[in-house]
């Protein structure tokens, strides 16, 4: 018999600590994007506003065997109504990780499923759940839609992204002749003529005090090549940069963080932020310097990135979402993510998943759940405005 413990304030949340990344190293969705480190420093600075609803399970000795990472906030569409909507802790605002999931001790799934989702099904406070960015081929997913729908709520899925990653071969020779003749032959070509142009230097930054400061010169470069090209870039925002420089600290101290330098006559001019945990490394963000782009600094960075890790014995290289030209150019593989999106069975929630899956068919079902008074109100409303 399994019981749910809700923790909603900061305190409470900050005592599992010591027990969080435990508990995910012994499930199916162990992530770096879902370590205590990632989840509890995104609440420190983007929980202004929202509610905390994390949902523990335990056991019959009070033992915890899964956790559900969830946050409680207002969602508003169709200009004016809202919903409350629980998403997953760690995604949200200007950040959005892959991989998210519920965290349950192998063994224990189908009951804390079946438990987790009976009891939201019971509670109030919430209208809809949008479990984002999971694997298509989670175990939870379908367990999830299952008891979802035998509680009586609304349940759609739908394709959120695609992740391409690099499988690493055992040496560098045998990985590079897996790519494609024109791909050969242009890192052979970029990584010489670097090498005959400029006192070339790549190293992973290891100094914890210059930390802050090298965490600054990615944003810069980051920045300065999507603003040449007139298009959104990551390190916008103070919170993104806030919340970036916490976990690089963070995990650098747990040996996660992995920035690898490309240094052109003693300037850094590309960085790639990447994470590693376990075997397998997370590229999340890069920048280099776009006044030397003929010389494709990115390109030279991720192939001695890739020579490093098939001498550390890394498996995998995730090149995270983003099904873009760049990343197929050094694999071949991929995979899908999805979002859950789960409704109550009540006004707010019907709409929303009206104008969210079913928006051809939305305007004559609002006519039909709502009363002709309540639509001329609406219509008054929206003449006034336009005046």
């Amino acid at each position: 018999m399994l019981f749910i413990e809700e923790i909603r304030d900061t305190v409470k949340l900050k005592s599992l600590a010591n027990k969080w990344n435990n508990i995910l190293s012994q499930s199916e969705s162990d992530s770096i994007f879902l370590t205590w480190e990632w989840v509890f420093n995104w609440w420190q600075v983007y929980g202004n506003g929202k509610e905390l609803r994390v949902l523990v399970v335990r056991d019959q000795h009070e033992d915890i065997v899964a956790i559900a990472p969830f946050y409680v906030h207002t969602k508003r569409f169709l200009r004016g109504l809202s919903v409350n909507e629980i998403r997953f802790l760690g995604t949200g605002e200007d950040v959005s990780p892959d991989y998210l999931d519920f965290i349950i001790m192998k063994g224990f799934e189908n009951e804390a499923i079946n438990t987790l989702m009976r009891y939201l099904a019971a509670e109030n406070g919430w209208d809809i759940v949008h479990l984002t960015d999971m694997l298509s081929t989670s175990i939870t997913a379908e367990g999830i839609r299952k008891v979802a729908a035998d509680s009586g709520l609304i349940v759609e899925s739908s394709e959120r992204a695609i992740c391409p990653y690099i499988r690493l071969l055992p040496d560098w020779d045998e990985y590079i002749q897996s790519l494609s003749h024109n791909m050969r032959l242009n890192i052979k070509r970029r990584m010489r003529n670097l090498e005959k142009d400029f006192r070339t230097r790549y190293f992973v930054w290891q100094d914890m005090e210059g930390l802050e400061y090298v965490m600054g010169k990615l944003s810069s470069l980051h920045n300065k090549r999507w603003e040449q090209k007139g298009a959104k870039h990551g390190f916008s925002s103070k919170q993104y940069n806030a919340f970036h420089q916490t976990v690089a600290r963070e995990f650098a101290l747990k040996g996660w963080l992995q920035l690898s330098c490309l240094e052109l006559n003693d300037e850094i001019v590309a960085i790639l932020y990447d994470y590693r945990y376990g075997k397998k490394i997370y590229y999340y963000q890069g920048g280099f310097d776009p006044s030397l782009y003929k010389y494709s600094p990115g390109l030279v960075l991720r192939a001695y990135v890739i020579q490093k890790a098939i001498k550390d014995g890394i498996k995998e290289i995730d090149l995270l979402k983003g099904d873009y030209e760049h990343k197929y150019k050094w694999t071949e593989y991929d995979r899908q993510t999805i979002n859950l999106t789960i409704g109550k069975n009540n006004f707010r929630s019907k709409i929303f998943f009206l104008d969210s899956f079913r928006k051809p068919q939305m305007k004559a079902a609002i006519k039909k759940i709502l009363p002709n008074v309540l639509l001329d109100m609406m219509k008054r409303v929206r003449e006034i405005k336009q005046k």
